[in-house]
């Protein structure tokens, strides 16, 4: 995260980088129950001598990840000889729009023919430009020293007659689309026996072209789910209304199955152990900054299979200013989890207010029976005293001053739209309390802001689309976030979807999903009141990003409304000073003298005095 002004220090040897989209993303426990696959990752490896760096991300195809400033880039940057690469794509490659089609080629076919230009940028033929950019990741990652492992995507959960659908496993022949000689043919399919749709069969042609090591994690979870039935599938392994996105049993499972898949094919097979005993993911907490005062949630995993004895009960218990809970209402400082049938899967959420600032270390205790685990807590807290409070507000309560904002303290902040149009204002909402309350709508729009239909079936964000609202702290202070607040409505439509994105700079760095919903009730408003730890560098702007999309169907009159938006924090002075330099890398902002260390913080990236990147 910009201006968390720690330096990362990797004890362990061999990183493990991770490629992708949602399916394999990191997401925040207080946010949302969906869990990618890659977050469990790490806790089958030996963690003394491999770490999972995760930068898959939600809504990424492979071109998208390619170009976007933000990601491969950052991602080489961060690699070294002998680090190793698993490249997950397809879900956001077979498009939303035209499926199976390059969207670059249907958007010169648009311009060819007078059409609108499609406004989602996603979609890749497995053909041709998906298998580019896969060689793409291939090669350069080779240049680096890095070994390259494809990794087939995970299915969707698309049942029918007891199997998975031919589109759930990433096969688009029965309905795909192509241009030849300049003809748009539509609903096209060939048949099952027929490949040339299919994105993992692309995937496993690349491999074999480029003598890459290939993990079929398409079969091995068309095998989980089957496994389960349906119904036992989509309750235990998936979150509610949804058959792309795993929660933490299902990402933990997937995470275990790709691990398995690893060792078998002798990928780092010496540090990968797969365990039957009872087991805590992750094996430690690394909070990171936070605030006092201001509480952080975690969430800790406990696993086993074929547990001996069968039965039994797991104690837990927590130190310092830690508190726990089974059922994230009710939290103590210890608890007790039974199970039975020589299997647990069990979710603990640890909850950590800190109210002195300073370095905290605390321990997370498991027994059962002679087993005993501990999962170190550590936290780094800084304390609000002091400082100048500042905010950036938008009360959007109608469309002609839909981006005034107000601002209090040195900062300044605006207001943006990218592929959305602040359409009109309508009083039929209600918060549960009060009824006709009015909220501005808006709706998907082209590159010069007409409105436009919502893409079919999209089941993650357009990361080109979105209402952004940026607050910029002053050249000679840093500014802490206190709280971010908005409300946020659906207006005809039960099936409107949205994330809140945090990010950095003009190139908008450092992602994070700081909320996210699906399937918003129409006209019911829902008040969001976050408490993210954000700093930002003195001169460096924080975007906070609404990113919504549209779920089952395409067509127009589908709003999502947005009014009250506040980004407050404190600006403090740096801790030991701030001055402008020059040198490597070159031009800098500014650096900071933090904890001993000489940080230099240049467009949203944080660099050692010797200008190499360190987060």
């Amino acid at each position: 995260m910009v201006g968390a002004m720690s330096i990362l220090t990797m004890s362990a040897a061999i990183k493990v980088h991770t490629i992708g989209d949602s399916t394999m993303a990191d997401y925040d426990e207080n946010t949302t129950d969906k869990r990618g696959w890659c977050m469990y990752l790490g806790s089958f490896f030996d963690a003394t001598q491999v770490t999972v760096n995760n930068r898959a991300k939600s809504g990424a195809d492979t071109r998208g990840f390619y170009d976007g400033a933000a990601y491969w880039t950052s991602v080489k940057s961060q690699m070294s000889a002998g680090d190793y690469l698993l490249i997950q794509f397809a879900h956001n490659d077979e498009g939303t729009v035209t499926y199976g089609m390059d969207n670059l080629e249907y958007a010169q076919y648009c311009a060819a023919n007078s059409l609108p230009a499609p406004t989602d940028a996603r979609g890749t033929n497995p053909q041709t430009t998906y298998r580019d950019y896969l060689r793409l990741f291939i090669n350069e990652a080779r240049a680096l020293g890095v070994n390259p492992i494809l990794v087939a995507p995970i299915c969707r959960a698309y049942f029918s007659s007891g199997d998975i659908k031919r589109n759930g496993r990433h096969d688009l022949g029965d309905k795909f689309s192509k241009i030849e000689n300049g003809v748009l043919y539509e609903n096209q399919s060939v048949p099952a026996t027929d490949l040339r749709m299919s994105y993992v069969e692309a995937m496993r042609i690349v491999a074999e072209e480029k003598d890459v090591p290939f993990i079929d994690l398409t079969q091995a979870t068309r095998e989980l789910y089957l496994s389960y039935g349906e119904t036992q599938c989509l309750n235990l392994l998936f979150c509610a209304g949804d058959k792309t996105h795993t929660n933490a049993m299902g990402g933990n499972l997937i995470a275990r199955l790709a691990a398995k898949k690893m060792k078998e094919a002798c990928i780092l097979a010496e540090y990968i152990s797969i365990p039957t005993s009872i087991s805590a993911n992750p094996t430690s907490l690394a909070i990171g900054e936070t605030y006092s005062g201001v509480a952080q949630n975690r969430e800790l995993l406990l696993t086993g299979f074929d547990l001996d004895p069968a039965a039994g009960t797991i104690h837990i218990a927590v130190s310092g200013d830690l508190t726990i809970s089974t059922d994230k209402e009710n939290y103590s400082a210890s608890a007790s989890v039974a199970y039975e049938g020589g299997s647990v899967f069990q979710k603990i959420y640890v909850r950590a207010t800190y109210m002195s600032a300073g370095e905290k270390n605390d321990l997370i205790t498991i027994t059962s029976g002679d087993l005993s685990l501990q999962v170190p807590v550590t936290a780094s807290v800084i304390s609000l005293d002091g400082g100048s409070a500042v905010s950036a507000t938008w009360a959007i309560t109608d469309k002609a001053t839909a981006t005034d904002v107000e601002v209090s303290g040195p900062v300044s902040a605006a207001m943006t739209l990218s592929l959305m149009t602040a359409w009109d204002t309508k009083a039929e909402f209600s918060d549960g309390e009060k009824d006709d309350i009015s909220m501005v709508r808006f709706h998907n729009a082209d590159a010069n802001g007409s409105k436009t239909n919502w893409p079919t079936d999209e089941i993650d964000e357009n990361a080109s689309r979105f209402i952004d609202f940026a607050i910029t702290a002053p050249g000679t202070m840093d500014v802490r976030i206190t709280g971010i607040s908005m409300d946020i409505a659906a207006h005809s439509t039960s099936a409107m979807c949205y994330h809140v994105n945090t990010g950095f700079g003009d190139d908008f760095t450092e992602v994070t999903t700081i909320a996210e919903k699906v399937n918003i009730t129409n006209k019911a408003i829902e008040h969001l009141s976050l408490t993210p730890t954000l700093s930002i560098p003195a001169g460096e702007t924080l975007h906070v990003r609404i990113l919504p999309w549209h779920q089952n169907s395409s067509g127009s009159g589908k709003y999502i409304c947005v009014k009250n938006v506040k980004i407050e924090g404190i600006a403090f002075e740096p801790e030991q000073g701030i001055e402008p330099v020059t040198g490597n890398p070159s031009p800098v902002t500014h650096k900071v003298l933090k904890d001993g260390h000489l940080l230099i913080l240049k467009n949203g990236a944080m660099y050692n005095a010797q200008g190499a990147i360190v987060k």
